[in-house]
Formats: C-alpha cells, sequence, structure tokens
C-alpha cells in the first residue's frame, strides 16, 4: 500500500473498540431472514464473512427490530427482542472477526411504519400522523408504551452483548420511532415528551440511558442520526447539531454516524445513478464539528473512488468511510485498494434494480453485476476451481451475458475465443447507457471487458458467426449469447396481437433503433410502452429534450411503476414534466395510422382518442435471437445458450444465468 491512501487505512479506536481501517460497511437491509422465525440464516452469515474476508474495518450489520409491533412489510421481521436469536448471531460475530473485521448491530423501532396487518396491534408513533408507508394512522403512544420502547431498546443491546458485537447503533433517522419522537414532523405532543426540542429529546436521552446500562463500557454504542430531514416543518441541520450535541455531552455514546432523509425522500438516502454523489457529506462535516472529538461515520452517498474517500478523511468531514451498495457490489473493494488495484473494482452502477427493487419486493438483495450476492457460501471469494480438464471453447456473443461466461470459463482453466459481430463488445448494455443520465451503466461491461484482457480470453469483433465458420475452430464447446431485441410489432401482456398498422414503412421504430440513429423522427411522438421500467420514459426524455412533442401512452396505471421501486421516479418525473412530456396510463395504442394512433382505454374501451404521431416507438416484448442456435443444434458436441437469446430478461437475470452456466464448464 502507498500513501495515497494513508488516512484511509490507518486504524481507528470507536469508544473501547479497535478498528483496523477507517472503511465501514454501512447498515444495509438484506433481507436474508427466514421469514417464519425471524432469524438471520446461512446467507446473511456468508454475506457478512464476505465483507469482512474482502478488507473491510467494520460491519454495521442492518436494523434489526427490537419488539414485536417493529414490523416493516415486506421486508422479514427480525426478533431482537428473542433470546432464542442471540446463537444464529454469534455465527455472524464468530465469522466476521475470525477475518479480523469488527462488527456492530443497528437497533430500531419502525414506528408509525409499521404494517397493522400481520401482527394485529396498531402501529406505534409519539402522534397519529399517517404513514405513507404503512398506508395507516398509528396509535399515539401512552406513557406505558414509550416505557415499554425503552426498555425493548435495552433488551435489545443485553441481545446484541450476548452474541459477540463489538457495539451498537440506535437507527434514529429515515422516518423511525427515535426520529420521530425527535421531529416536529412527526411529533406534535403537549407532554413532556413533545413540544421543546429538549422534551422531544427525551425519549432518545432514556434509550441511550437504558443502551449504555445494558451494555455497560464492553462496547460501543452510538447514534445513527438524521443530518436533515429534508422535510417542511421536519428537522434541519440546526435542529440536529444541537441534538448531536447534547448527546455528545451526555458521555453516553461513542459515535455519531450521520445519514439525511425520512420516509418521503429514500430517493434521496438510497440515491439512483440520477442523484448527485456526496449527499451526506455536508451534514456530516457540521454535525462532526458540533460532537468533537467522537468520531463521526458517514456513509457520503454514491462513493466508489476510493481517491475522494481519502480526501473526505483528510479535509476532516468524516472520520470513517462507509460504503453500502458500493460493498454489494464488489465486496473486496477494500482489499484491492489497499494493494493498488482500484482500477480492479467492480463499480458499483446504482441502478438499485436488485438492492432496493428487491427490497420492496420481499426478495433477498442482490446485484445486477455480482451474482455471487447471497450466494456467498457456495460462489463466495476462493470458491472457483479448476476444471478437470482445459477445452477449447467459443463464446458467441459479446453482451454482458457472453463476456460472463466467457470469464469464468478462462479463470476455470478453458482456452475461450468469444466472438462478437458488432466492432465492441456490450450489447445492449451500451444502448441503456445512452439514454440519457444513464452512461455509469457502462461500468457493467467496462470491468468485464478488463477481466476478459487480463485473463487472455481471445476477442474477435466485427466478425458475423455462422456453423460454417464454428465449425472451422473445431471448438470442444460453444455457448450462444447472441441476446434479444425490440420486435417493434406491439405484442405485449396487454395483447398477444400486433398493434394493427405497426408494420407502416417510416413509423413504427424500437428503442434500438432510436439509439443507434436509425430511422426518421417526426416531429410528434408516441411512445406505446407495457414494460413499465426506465425504457420508455427515459427515451421520452432524449426525444423531448431535442424538441419533440412526445407522448407516453402506457398501459400501467402510471408511467414506469419499477422507477418508483428502484428510487428513480422523482428524478425521471421532474424531467418529463419540465419537458413538456404527456403520459396517457391506463390505455394501450390499437392502431398506427400515417400521422396519427388510436389510443383505447383499458377499463373503457369504447374510450378512444386520436393522438397525433409522425412517429411511434414499440416498447413491447423482446425477440431472442436464436437462429444460430437453432442452426448449431445437433452438429455441435456440447452446445449452451445463455441469456436473452434463451427468454430476455434484464442485466441481472442474464448475469445470474451466464454465472451459473460458467462455473458449470
Amino acid at each position: 500500500m502507498t500513501d495515497q491512501y494513508s488516512m484511509l487505512f490507518s486504524p481507528v479506536e470507536i469508544g473501547p473498540v479497535a478498528v483496523r481501517n477507517r472503511i465501514y460497511h454501512a447498515p444495509v437491509t438484506t433481507n436474508f431472514v427466514d421469514r417464519e422465525t425471524g432469524f438471520p440464516g446461512d446467507s446473511m452469515v456468508d454475506y457478512y464473512v464476505e465483507r469482512a474476508k474482502g478488507g473491510v474495518g467494520l460491519i454495521i450489520q442492518g436494523a434489526v427490530d427490537v419488539a414485536p409491533e417493529s414490523d416493516f412489510w415486506p421486508v422479514p421481521h427480525t426478533r431482537m427482542h428473542d433470546e432464542a436469536i442471540v446463537p444464529h448471531l454469534r455465527r455472524i460475530t464468530a465469522g466476521v472477526h475470525q477475518h479480523g473485521a469488527r462488527i456492530f448491530i443497528e437497533i430500531f423501532h419502525i414506528g408509525q411504519a409499521s404494517n397493522t396487518r400481520t401482527h394485529g396491534a396498531p402501529a406505534h408513533a409519539p402522534s397519529g400522523i399517517p404513514s405513507l408507508v404503512a398506508g395507516a394512522t398509528p396509535k399515539c403512544m401512552e406513557r406505558e408504551d414509550i416505557e415499554g420502547a425503552v426498555r425493548s431498546f435495552g433488551l435489545a443491546v443485553t441481545h446484541a452483548v450476548a452474541a459477540g458485537y463489538d457495539g451498537v447503533e440506535l437507527h434514529a433517522t429515515h422516518g423511525y420511532l427515535l426520529e420521530e419522537f425527535l421531529s416536529p414532523f412527526y411529533n406534535k405532543r403537549s407532554d413532556e415528551y413533545g413540544g421543546t426540542l429538549e422534551n422531544r429529546m427525551r425519549f432518545l436521552l432514556q434509550v441511550i440511558d437504558c443502551c449504555r446500562e445494558a451494555a455497560g463500557q464492553r462496547i460501543a454504542l452510538g447514534i445513527r442520526l438524521v443530518g436533515d430531514e429534508l422535510l417542511p416543518g421536519g428537522l434541519t441541520l440546526e435542529d440536529t447539531t444541537r441534538i448531536a450535541a447534547r448527546i455528545a455531552e451526555s458521555g453516553k455514546i461513542d459515535f455519531v454516524d450521520v445519514d439525511i432523509g425520512s420516509h418521503q425522500n429514500y430517493h434521496v438516502t438510497m440515491s439512483p445513478m440520477y442523484g448527485a454523489p456526496g449527499f451526506n457529506l455536508p451534514c456530516a462535516a457540521a454535525i462532526r464539528e458540533a460532537v468533537d472529538p467522537l468520531p463521526v461515520l458517514c456513509a457520503p452517498g454514491r462513493l466508489v473512488d476510493p481517491g475522494a474517500a481519502e480526501r473526505i478523511l483528510r479535509d476532516g468531514h468524516a472520520d470513517l468511510i462507509g460504503l453500502g451498495r458500493t460493498l454489494i457490489s464488489d465486496p473486496q473493494w477494500p482489499l484491492k485498494v489497499r494493494e493498488g488495484r482500484p482500477d480492479d473494482i467492480r463499480q458499483c452502477v446504482f441502478c438499485n434494480q436488485y438492492t432496493m427493487g428487491n427490497l420492496y419486493k420481499g426478495l433477498p438483495v442482490s446485484c445486477i453485476q455480482n451474482p455471487a450476492v447471497g450466494r456467498e457460501g457456495i460462489w463466495g471469494s476462493g470458491s472457483l476451481r479448476a476444471a478437470p480438464a482445459s477445452r477449447k471453447v467459443v463464446v458467441v456473443g459479446g453482451g454482458p451475458a457472453g463476456m460472463e461466461v466467457a470469464r469464468l470459463a478462462r479463470l476455470r482453466g478453458h482456452r475461450v475465443t468469444l466472438v462478437e459481430r458488432h466492432k465492441e463488445v456490450g450489447g445492449q448494455v451500451l444502448l441503456a447507457a445512452a439514454l440519457p443520465r444513464r452512461s455509469e451503466m457502462e461500468g457493467v461491461v467496462r470491468w468485464l471487458g478488463l477481466q476478459l484482457a487480463r485473463s487472455g480470453v481471445e476477442v474477435v469483433l466485427g466478425t458475423e458467426v455462422t456453423p460454417a465458420l464454428l465449425q472451422s475452430l473445431e471448438p470442444d464447446v460453444v455457448v450462444v449469447a447472441t441476446g434479444a431485441s425490440f420486435d417493434g410489432s406491439g405484442i405485449s401482456g396487454v395483447t398477444s396481437q400486433p398493434i394493427a398498422g405497426s408494420d407502416l414503412p417510416g413509423v413504427t421504430l424500437t428503442p434500438e433503433m432510436v439509439l443507434r440513429g436509425e430511422g426518421t423522427l417526426g416531429p410528434s411522438i408516441v411512445i406505446a410502452d407495457s414494460q413499465g421500467d426506465v425504457v420508455a420514459p427515459a427515451l421520452a426524455e432524449l426525444l423531448a429534450g431535442r424538441g419533440s412533442r412526445v407522448t407516453i401512452v402506457t398501459s400501467f396505471p402510471m408511467v414506469g411503476p419499477k422507477l418508483a421501486e428502484e428510487m428513480n421516479l422523482p428524478y425521471v418525473y421532474s424531467k418529463l414534466y419540465e419537458l413538456g412530456v404527456t403520459m396517457v396510463p391506463n390505455a394501450w395504442v390499437t392502431e398506427i395510422r400515417s400521422g396519427s394512433v388510436h389510443v383505447c382505454n383499458l377499463y373503457a374501451p369504447h374510450q378512444v382518442q386520436q393522438v397525433a404521431a409522425d412517429t411511434v416507438v414499440v416498447v413491447t416484448m423482446r425477440r431472442p435471437h436464436q437462429d444460430l442456435y437453432s442452426a448449431l443444434k445437433g452438429t455441435i458436441r456440447e452446445l449452451h445458450r445463455v441469456g436473452d437469446c434463451v427468454a430476455p430478461g434484464d442485466i441481472g437475470t442474464a448475469m445470474l444465468s451466464a454465472h451459473k452456466l460458467g462455473r458449470d464448464l
């Protein structure tokens, strides 16, 4: 390691805990919990052990529930209030400690966002302010509820000590109970727990007292504090610096972890690629001054560059640097930086597809680039074994699936040639990266391309593969990864028939044609979308930005429903409204004519409107490119196909199938 990252890899003390470097895994919810028992499973153990092996100094395990009524559906309820969880947690702490890292656990009470349907009791909150998340009004907590909640936090700390954690973090941000009592937005009480800032802090200080008594001086105790709620009438940075200073003066906490935002603005706290990096830093820097000399932890937000992390530390904005999605994408980020290999990092592109997108479906968190996430027990570092014999493998297609198969096959000792008909690898990812404000997507194939070059995969570009060409290469194995394309007919889940008039020459285009500059775009454009993802709204932004009048017709109740779960919606919608894009939900294009389209309401089919359209961009089904596979079947000794040419999906599904095949060849 050079002096370039000397601060990043310097040790630090957090209360009684010595940490080997200043990189910590920020608390993230993984959903690696058994829904029936509320206990962590093997996947969670393996996940955190993998990050410890990757060189991180500290792990803060994602938030666990301190009380039965704290239940945030669809996230599995983690029963920190049940003593039976302790042996399950010991497996995590023991595994992490074995690899030299420290581990804290974050504890919280969901508060007003608790789901009332599963535990048969109302959500608890300081006041009866309706929850946007739970869709219900919580119970205004009575004194006995408050006292019970305080005891619940203390019991959770007792269980954390028994499980071998090095520290506990109290979660007082993102709209949960501790923040709710602090916040004038949520707290409308008129008793000793509401009104003045001193009163609103009372519950938190009682929780800290109880937790410190339970922890003693054996472990670190700290708080994850909201820096700014970003809510009208909510906590501001001026308020939170005062709160932080008061907590520090108590002498009962060892660190402050700074984050921003509440439930209403998760698109900021879990910012996708549309958001600016470093959004947590201004608050962290201000609070650090208020609590000095307590160490301040901060996940800056969308940080991937180790040089930026070092500068933050040198400039005194924080004492430890948190990484969340960055360590999901590449658990070995610290190790690679320390070894002088930062360009070898698989950089997160902050698409949020398999992080937040999975979280709100109740699915385990994963990564579109790293299929090993959640499968570290079988696919983690050191698990790849050499093939019994080296064979000649030819991969046809240079999209992400083909590149991933080629990468793993080469690492297992096979002689690999990848053939791509275009003049560069990347496939559909390159087109995705050409959409407005989504250039970071290119990072997916940039990393794969670097790995192919370093491992010695022969890459042949600008070559159309035919059965004759393959025969001349004399392969032992052929993998077809030729992808898929939008077909432009309008066949979709709405109707299994083509849209009438979709074959009009010069009128209908596919997304690929638009992005490659093929075809002529008229001044009035209709985009017919049955996918519900970012493609149609991003195309609308592109075309409206060029001056066209754009209308999106979608079969969904809103344009781009998947934008919401991936935290993209506020960024995309604000731009669409700014550009004057017209959005027509609950509808479908029934006929395309020269100069117009007919649009019907799906729930009132007799309501048909005519919309001006010189050009129609059809974002519906994609067809797999399987002609080559069909031609080869029965003529090649060992033939496989993988990715979208089997069944069109997203980058993550293509990478997962490719990763599995690459390990099995």
